[in-house]
């Protein structure tokens, strides 16, 4: 078991696939006592803590699970469900369903049947990492919804992975996204942020297998990526782009070319050695940031969520800017990371801000907020990460003056 004394756990399984799903206009119904949605939408949902909740539990008492009280369930999800009129209802599992064995899928058969609706499962546990729920979320809206296209769109994009818990809100990654538009790409599909003018939000998953490339900007894109190349033969290319280097590195594996080696910066670093703590895509792409626009000669990633997955070879994959260091780890032990941010070589800390209370010693801490860890307590705090935007975040935080 794992202790936490400074820390919060990170969001888990079924908090993935409510963060994956949120922007398509879906139920999401937790399978267990109401206690597990509600913490999504009082805690970890930030977006849902402010506006319409869509994410119900499904209520179950002790006597419920014992006897298997199964028709009630079913009934009221096929109420809510037509009262809400919402295009699809997504089942999340839990330890409840786990332990009990729950048939979820024939549930979404027979909710299916019921309301003329499209429904699916999701099979999360609710203890694995959120990414691995998030991926789960995506793959089964893609079996659901996507179609076999007729043509492919040239130069056509999409965005895999970009769930509120890794990339935090919206504004943070469209730099990103009007990066791609204004280098002559066009976004057919970005997964979990809407597109302006979407009457209808799945439209977009219908057509992504029509897209050229595939973007993944989070670990929780990687399976959905791999299953768009299998199935569509899109090829995909794996990076957070950061600072300046990172979007002109980003955009030649766009284009199917080779990455250059890059000249040294001009002048002094601002640090010497520096540790980047988060999710292991944003942060591989912080790393590459400090490396080559600010010449910051050693600099290490922690994964606080897995992270094998970006470093073994896959077929569709065109290029990545993920690059392991030796000393890069994967762990979200609280007394492994405290003792690596404490190490007299480390001078320069970025990470969400919950981690700050594990410093014991002086040093440069830059705030990058990991909503999966933080959830709505640094949820508007000022940060960017994003192509140059995210270069002119960390200068900021370099010289002393942060940008507004």
């Amino acid at each position: 078991m794992k202790l936490y004394h400074k820390l919060l756990p990170l969001a888990t399984g079924y908090f993935g696939v409510s963060s994956a799903l949120y922007a398509f206009d879906g139920l999401v119904v937790v399978y267990g006592p109401a206690g597990g949605a509600w913490h999504i939408n009082i805690e970890d949902e930030p977006r849902w803590y402010r506006g319409p909740a869509t994410v119900v539990g499904a209520g179950l008492l002790e006597m419920d699970v014992i006897l298997g009280n199964d028709d009630t369930f079913i009934n009221n999800i096929a109420t809510v469900s037509m009262q809400l009129e919402r295009r699809f209802v997504a089942l999340a599992g839990t330890p409840i369903s786990e332990i009990i064995g729950t048939d979820l899928k024939g549930f979404s058969r027979t909710l299916e049947s019921r309301t003329s609706r499209p429904v699916f499962m999701v099979p999360t546990a609710g203890s694995e990492p959120y990414p691995e729920g998030a991926a789960k979320a995506f793959l089964a809206l893609a079996r659901k919804f996507m179609v076999q296209p007729e043509a492919t769109r040239k130069n056509g994009i999409n965005v895999l992975g970009a769930i509120h818990l890794s990339t935090g809100k919206e504004e943070h990654i469209e730099p990103l996204l009007s990066a791609i538009e204004q280098a002559g790409y066009s976004l057919v599909s970005v997964f979990s942020v809407p597109r302006p003018g979407q009457a209808d939000p799945l439209s977009a998953i219908r057509q992504a297998p029509e897209a050229q490339r595939n973007v993944v900007v989070s670990t929780s894109g990687l399976a959905l990526a791999d299953h768009m190349f299998a199935a569509y033969g899109i090829p995909y290319v794996v990076g957070m782009p950061v600072g300046l280097r990172g979007r002109d590195d980003f955009f030649a594996l766009l284009r199917g070319e080779a990455v250059t080696p890059a000249p040294a910066p001009v002048g002094s670093p601002p640090c010497r050695h520096a540790l980047v703590i988060g999710e292991p895509v944003l942060g591989y792409g912080l790393k590459r940031c400090l490396r080559l626009d600010f010449g910051v000669p050693e600099v290490d990633v922690v994964s606080v969520t897995p992270a094998q997955a970006l470093y073994q070879s896959a077929p569709g994959c065109l290029g990545t800017l993920v690059e392991r260091g030796p000393r890069d780890v994967c762990t979200d032990s609280e007394q492994d990371i405290e003792a690596l941010m404490n190490d007299p070589a480390v001078d320069c800390v970025i990470a969400d801000p919950c981690y700050a209370a594990l410093l014991t010693r002086p040093t440069r801490f830059i705030p990058m907020p990991h909503i999966a860890m933080s959830a709505r307590l640094n949820w508007d705090l000022p940060y960017e990460y994003a192509v140059d935007k995210g270069y002119d975040y960390l200068a900021g935080q370099f010289s002393g003056t942060p940008q507004p």
